[in-house]
């Protein structure tokens, strides 16, 4: 079966990701450090960082404080 091309919905998620991924990683920060900002705990942040879709409005603020995404990496996430 050939490869389904990636809908508008699924490359937003994947950009969420690499972006939560690459600030977490030059910043030095914890699943667990960015959990307690967002507080939850550390599987629940886990498993919305593997479904970014499931982040609410307040939690996608504060992390995007927390993890200092640009202005520009945020209006792509949004």
């Amino acid at each position: 079966m050939p490869k389904l091309k990636e809908t508008e919905g699924q490359q937003k998620d994947r950009l969420t990701r690499a972006y939560i991924a690459k600030n977490m990683t030059l910043y030095n920060l914890t699943d667990e450090q960015v959990a307690v900002s967002l507080r939850c705990t550390k599987r629940t942040f886990q498993n919305k960082k593997k479904r970014p879709e499931t982040f609410t409005l307040g939690e996608l603020r504060k992390l995007c404080t927390t993890i200092k995404l640009s202005n520009e990496e945020k209006a792509e996430i949004l």
